[in-house]
């Protein structure tokens, strides 16, 4: 059983040790902490700046109870643990009670710094809606309160076989404990709820798992999600060889784009466009932060909108880099008598398409939020400028440097 114990320290350290070379080899070897410098002052004078221009009626406590609600449900447990587990692990799964509990405190640990971070930037737009600093306590406490009680829960979901009801149900009474400490209604029944959680947790949640088994799929599969999150980070920057890339049909998008030349100049270019559809999450990253920014521009902060628009335009660009490198179009290259100039140039006009189309839609939304139609060209020249110099520029001159490489 010491054995087990040392096990999850053994792994928590090599993961820890693979994740700080990953950042020494991004912070040397990019800009992306000077970007986050520049993207924290920057934010601070625009947040400032467009929470004093909120009406007083601004809804401000009712969004941070719906983002934090959303934070504190999605709860995934980092067990550390490899699909060889499932196999030598299996016969010992009655004593690793201890090695999975140690994997619930560490998520806790780790999932409430992003809750803190999110809770500092939120504490301004909840004194701005009426709040005090003892009611923010509260919620503070009861944020905590709820994603402790949802990790435990999800935990527990691992051993049972039909879960949406009771993911419903924590979806339900986590928004109520949020609610209730967030509209400073009486102490007594936010208490009332908490007990209620509690009892939930004992009485169906951990009644359950108690004649279940864990389900080892669901669990590997979790843990593979979350290490796939930092390790398409750090591929941003850096080769992963590590990294495992999944592909889906989508057969109906797919065939909105079918194979139409050819030619040499055409056969990167297609094959991208199938990659982007089809392989890992290209597709579904490009839609959410266009649809986040989107929002974020409805934001009324007037002009300085433009600033926002190119921001999520660079962070889309930085987002699409791992698709040059992706083995689909590159275990290729060798097949096809196409100079490899052709594939650079493919590439570089083909992120340069997408970070304009997206420009373009967030420049509607930034004018719409600016109440100022004469404003979209503005909005529209600063997103096709930071696409021109990402894509034609930046991308260029680094492929080209790998390629010379």
């Amino acid at each position: 059983m010491v054995q087990l114990s040392k096990l999850w320290e053994k792994r928590c350290s090599d993961n820890f040790q693979m994740q700080l070379r990953y950042w020494n080899l991004i912070g040397k070897n990019s800009g992306l902490m000077f970007f986050l410098y520049a993207m924290v002052i920057i934010g601070s004078f625009y947040y400032k700046k467009w929470l004093d221009g909120l009406p007083a009626e601004f809804p401000g406590a009712l969004l941070l109870c719906a983002v934090l609600t959303l934070l504190s449900v999605r709860s995934p447990v980092r067990t550390f643990t490899r699909p060889a587990d499932q196999v030598f692990l299996l016969p010992m799964e009655a004593h690793l009670s201890g090695y999975f509990r140690k994997s619930r405190v560490y998520s806790f640990i780790m999932q409430c710094l992003v809750l803190f971070l999110i809770l500092l930037v939120g504490a301004p737009l909840y004194m701005h809606s009426g709040g005090t600093i003892q009611s923010w306590i509260i919620v503070i406490a009861a944020v905590f309160a709820a994603k402790a009680w949802n990790i435990d829960c999800h935990w527990q979901e691992q051993f049972i076989r039909y879960v949406l009801p009771l993911t419903l149900l924590r979806w339900g009474l986590t928004f109520l404990l949020l609610s209730m400490a967030f509209f400073r209604f009486p102490w007594i029944a936010v208490l009332f709820c908490l007990l209620v959680m509690i009892l939930a947790s004992v009485f169906l949640y951990h009644h359950q798992a108690d004649s279940g088994l864990l389900n080892w799929g669901s669990v590997i599969e979790m843990e593979e999600r979350q290490a796939m999150h930092f390790l398409r980070f750090a591929n941003l920057f850096t080769d992963v060889p590590r990294l495992r890339h999944r592909v889906k049909a989508r057969r109906l998008l797919s065939g909105l784009f079918p194979v139409r030349s050819f030619n040499r100049s055409a056969v990167y270019q297609q094959l991208f466009v199938k990659t982007f559809i089809r392989s890992d999450d290209y597709l579904g990253m490009y839609v959410r932060l266009t649809l986040i920014g989107s929002l974020a521009c409805l934001l009324p902060v007037g002009y300085y909108t433009a600033f926002l628009v190119g921001s999520v335009v660079y962070l889309t660009g930085l987002q699409l880099l791992p698709l040059w490198k992706h083995p689909f179009p590159q275990a290729l290259t060798g097949l096809y008598p196409v100079a490899d100039a052709f594939r650079q140039h493919s590439f570089v006009r083909f992120v340069f398409i997408l970070l304009s189309v997206q420009s373009f839609l967030l420049s509607i939304f930034a004018a719409i939020g600016a109440r100022s139609p004469a404003g979209f060209p503005l909005f529209l020249a600063a997103g096709l400028a930071v696409s021109l110099i990402f894509s034609w520029v930046y991308i260029r001159r680094r492929v080209s440097g790998e390629r010379n490489h």
